[in-house]
């Protein structure tokens, strides 16, 4: 009798995700990048551009964070020191975000935060952060046992 041979579990899937939310990374980092630009020619207010400054720069973690993922998950069980990693540096984005709001809204006003952009702004930089967070986990998971 045979018995079933310990297959390692398919992770493309989760490497297809992690490659189309690193490019989602990318997009909104260049929106942080456009929002600086607008700030330095003083078409937008510090107030204005305080949380969309935000989103770009959580998403330039993001894509460091998707890079780490991406390499953990092509080494399989060898990269579960690489997923740990990302999965640290995931929550400690999360962290940073949570931090920064706070500071953005005694330095400059509730008034930075409490807008219609300012407010979207600080949701998509937390969601941005909590889906990186969930999925850093889940591949240091996968990466445990191969």
């Amino acid at each position: 009798m045979t018995t079933p041979s310990a297959r390692p579990r398919s992770s493309i899937g989760l490497a297809a995700l992690t490659g189309l939310l690193f490019l989602v990374e990318g997009a909104l980092a260049a929106i942080g990048l456009l929002v600086t630009s607008g700030y330095r020619r003083g078409n937008l207010t510090g107030s204005d551009a305080a949380t969309l400054l935000l989103v770009g720069a959580c998403a330039a973690v993001g894509m460091v964070v998707w890079l780490l993922v991406l390499v953990a998950l092509a080494r399989g069980s060898r990269g579960h020191t690489i997923a740990k990693a990302a999965s640290v540096l995931g929550w400690l984005r999360f962290a940073g975000v949570i931090v920064t709001l706070v500071v953005i809204a005694v330095a400059l006003g509730i008034s930075a935060v409490a807008g219609l952009t300012e407010t979207f702004g600080a949701v998509v930089a937390v969601l941005d952060a909590l889906i990186g967070m969930f999925l850093a986990s889940v591949s240091e998971r996968r990466t445990r046992h191969g």
